[in-house]
């Protein structure tokens, strides 16, 4: 099983489902439209000559289009090789370490990315979200293609999902997930849980952490749901927000799940009542936090085993 199914399963069984929303901008896709967008991007990365193997760097807000670049990699037979905003100040490190052939990044670190470029010696590519810049080519003309996606030359074992833990001295320090491992996982997490077609799932936490994948998008989209990204938890609405959506499933790290908890204790009503799962990846809540959430809210947060992750480079690269 590839990542970039779960979008084709979903067009073949529910087209006009919601698959992928966006808080910020109130933008959503549903399972056919979504499932066709992939299909344009790793035909525009595939011209661009990304190929079985090859890296696909993102660097940017988490949105539609950080979806899509990773699906579209995975749809081009690339890795997504995720580099958090947070480490720009040495994005050469990171970038130089997986050695991208294109480079997917938001406007607003142009500088970043001018600043590394001339070490960057890997990429062929720079591709801007919003809109042509010096040395990089629009991302609507990835997402415009009207090429022909390329041949299924995927296979369920190769690296999909590339991300980085922060690295304050040595080597950066890769892991990767490849493809049937990872949606094992996520079929597995959603059977255990419960979770189906109905259940629309919130993800505050950064996209370019592999926390994001697998708790909140995997698991939902493998049972046909809804996952939405949010940017920023506070400053773009919280609990009113998965209110709102009528969210079934809040998916997040300690920091956000410590802000909601305190926002429930001062919000009429406490969390919304369509919440019935809260999940953080294994390892990352305080227990004094999981006790509160279950006495404040009586839905107690879950900790989810994480796909088993290799280093990067792996053997023999």
């Amino acid at each position: 099983m590839l990542l970039h199914h779960l979008l084709k399963e979903g067009a073949e069984r529910a087209p006009d489902r919601t698959a992928l929303g966006w808080v910020k901008r109130d933008r959503s896709l549903n399972f056919a439209e979504a499932a066709e967008a992939t299909d344009r991007v790793a035909a525009g990365l595939a011209l661009l000559g990304v190929e079985r193997g090859d890296r696909v760097g993102v660097f940017a807000h988490s949105g539609l289009d950080y979806l899509l670049a990773m699906f579209g990699a995975w749809r081009a037979g690339a890795a997504a090789a995720l580099v958090d905003l947070s480490r720009a100040g040495e994005l050469d490190r990171y970038f130089g370490d997986c050695r991208p052939k294109v480079v997917i990044y938001t406007h607003d670190y142009f500088e970043t990315i001018d600043r590394h470029r001339e070490t960057l010696d890997s990429v062929e590519t720079y591709v801007c979200l919003d809109g042509a810049q010096p040395g990089a080519m629009d991302w609507a003309e990835i997402l415009g293609c009207t090429a022909a996606p390329p041949a299924h030359v995927v296979d369920s074992s190769d690296i999909a999902h590339l991300s980085y833990a922060p690295a304050t001295t040595g080597e950066p320090m890769g892991s990767c997930l490849s493809h049937e491992p990872t949606c094992g996982n996520a079929r597995s997490l959603a059977e255990r849980l419960g979770i189906g077609p109905d259940d629309v799932s919130l993800g505050p936490t950064p996209l370019s952490g592999a926390n994001q994948l697998a708790v909140n998008l995997l698991p939902v989209l493998s049972a046909t749901g809804t996952c939405w990204v949010m940017n920023n938890w506070e400053a773009e609405g919280g609990l009113d927000v998965a209110d709102r959506l009528g969210a079934t499933i809040l998916a997040a790290d300690a920091p956000v799940l410590a802000a909601a908890l305190s926002e429930a204790g001062s919000r009429d009503g406490g969390p919304p009542a369509s919440l019935r799962l809260v999940l953080a990846g294994e390892g990352v809540l305080p227990a004094d936090l999981q006790r509160a959430w279950g006495a404040e809210s009586g839905v107690a947060p879950a900790e989810v085993r994480m796909p088993e992750a290799s280093e990067w480079p792996p053997p023999g690269q």
